[in-house]
């Protein structure tokens, strides 16, 4: 037993939990998301992805699953693990849920729920990859708050980086994030994606206190899109594609640095300290 305790605890240690975020919707969040999962997966560890795109959940079409639970259901008492869905190359998935308004808008009973609902399974899971909803919205807030590390995606167009700055403003106030690691998605080349970073860092040393550290860049690929519409992760499909070497890259690159250990004490320390945190600032 006490052996048992010991590989336990180790595990929580190890556990990594990365959200992924955007400034807005569109710029491939979802999709860069399952990839990861699918990756990390591949590379022989243990994915739990939680759809926290709450109502507007997208994982689960872009990996091809058709889950009969979501969360919701986790919310009103059902074992996590008995609505989790299996997903490609081992990773589980949690369903946020689609077009379901109740769940747009966590109360603290829920969040208190959804976090004893995941200290039971943690120890199940090398890594937990959260797909926030886009945009600064409370459930945004609580999710992104609760990782260790933010993936914050970018992508070329003009309106993200204005989205991005806003949601790194609302972020490292009202969720004490103050490292984003980002990603430009659909970029032509290193080039570009790096000075896409370097106008984000431009702005946002201008007037916020924050560290931002340039984790790499995913090309346009059309091979992105036809995966899409195969309701396939392109990791799998098209394996040698530049948008599918992009993403192991990228998780290579997460998983090979040391675990993020700023918090400690596993998922439920996580939750239970931004739910503290939230409940104090609305006090």
């Amino acid at each position: 037993m006490e052996q048992q305790q010991d590989k336990t605890a180790a595990r929580g240690r190890n556990l990594r939990v990365i959200a992924v975020t955007s400034g807005k919707g569109g710029v491939g969040k979802s999709n860069l998301t399952a990839n990861l999962a699918v990756q990390a997966a591949r590379m022989g560890h243990r994915v739990l992805v939680i759809d926290a795109d709450l109502g507007l959940a997208n994982v689960e079409i872009l990996m091809g699953l058709s889950p009969r639970y979501h969360l919701g259901h986790v919310l009103e008492g059902m074992p996590l693990m008995e609505v989790v869905t299996q997903g490609p190359l081992g990773v589980k998935v949690l369903p946020g849920g689609s077009g379901l308004q109740a769940l747009t808008r966590l109360d603290d009973q829920q969040k208190l729920r959804l976090t004893a609902a995941l200290d039971a399974v943690e120890d199940q899971f090398d890594m937990v990859l959260i797909d926030s909803g886009a945009g600064i919205g409370e459930n945004v807030v609580f999710f992104v708050g609760a990782a260790q590390q933010v993936l914050l995606v970018v992508s070329p167009e003009p309106t993200s980086l204005t989205d991005a700055y806003a949601a790194i403003k609302v972020l490292s106030t009202s969720a004490r994030v103050e490292t984003f690691n980002v990603v430009v998605n659909s970029a032509p080349g290193d080039a570009h994606a790096r000075e896409i970073y370097q106008r984000l860092c431009t702005v946002t040393a201008r007037f916020l206190t924050v560290k931002l550290q340039f984790s790499g860049w995913v090309p346009a690929d059309e091979n992105v899109h036809r995966a899409v519409m195969a309701q396939r992760t392109v990791s799998e499909l098209f394996p040698m594609s530049p948008a599918s070497r992009a993403m192991l890259k990228l998780a290579d690159k997460l998983l090979s640095e040391p675990s993020p250990q700023q918090f400690g004490g596993g998922l439920k320390f996580l939750w239970s300290r931004l739910l503290r945190d939230s409940s104090a600032t609305a006090a």
